[in-house]
C-alpha cells in the first residue's frame, strides 16, 4: 500500500505543481521527467502485486502481466543481490534472478516465502551447475542456504 501511495503522492504531486503554477520550461520540463518516473514506479508496482510465484518440480512460473516460465532443466544462471539502503548495510532488501537462454524471472525478497524459494532454486542451480558469482554464494550464506559450487563467477 505505501508503494502506491508514493507513487500516486509523487506523480499528483510533480502533475499538479505544472498545471497549478506554470512553471518556466526547464521546471516543467524536470518536473514531468518525474511524474513520470512516479507512475513507472507505481505500475511496476502494480505488476508485482498481480504477479504469482509458482514453483514445482519442473520449473518456477511468474504468472501475471510481465511473467515467464523458466524450466530447471534450463536454468542457466541464478544470481542473488543486496541492496542496502544505509552505509552501514543495515536494511534493504534482495532480488532473486533467474535465467534460462531466452528469459530472466526476478523475485524482490519482499514475497511470502523469498527464502524457500530461494533455497529451491539454489538447490536445482546446484543439481544443474548454473553459473553462480561470488557476492550470489555469499547472499545465499546470509539467507542460511549453502550456495551451490557451480560457476567461478
Amino acid at each position: 500500500m505505501a508503494d502506491y501511495m508514493r507513487g500516486a503522492s509523487g506523480s499528483g504531486a510533480c502533475a499538479g505543481l505544472i498545471f497549478l503554477v506554470k512553471p518556466a520550461p526547464a521546471v516543467a520540463m524536470t518536473l514531468g521527467a518525474a511524474a513520470l518516473l512516479f507512475l513507472v514506479y507505481f505500475a511496476r508496482t502494480v505488476c508485482r502485486q498481480l504477479t504469482h510465484i509458482e514453483l514445482d518440480e519442473t520449473g518456477i512460473r511468474a504468472l501475471g502481466p510481465l511473467g515467464a516460465p523458466i524450466r530447471w532443466e534450463d536454468l542457466r544462471a541464478l544470481r542473488l543481490d543486496y541492496y542496502s539502503t544505509r552505509g552501514d548495510r543495515e536494511g534493504g532488501w534482495m532480488q532473486l534472478r533467474l535465467r534460462d537462454a531466452r528469459r530472466t524471472i526476478r523475485i524482490d525478497s519482499e514475497v511470502d516465502g523469498f527464502a524457500e524459494l530461494a533455497a529451491a532454486a539454489a538447490a536445482e542451480a546446484r543439481r544443474r551447475g548454473a553459473d553462480l558469482d561470488l557476492s550470489t554464494r555469499a547472499n545465499l550464506e546470509l539467507l542460511g542456504i549453502a550456495g551451490p559450487a557451480a560457476g567461478a563467477g
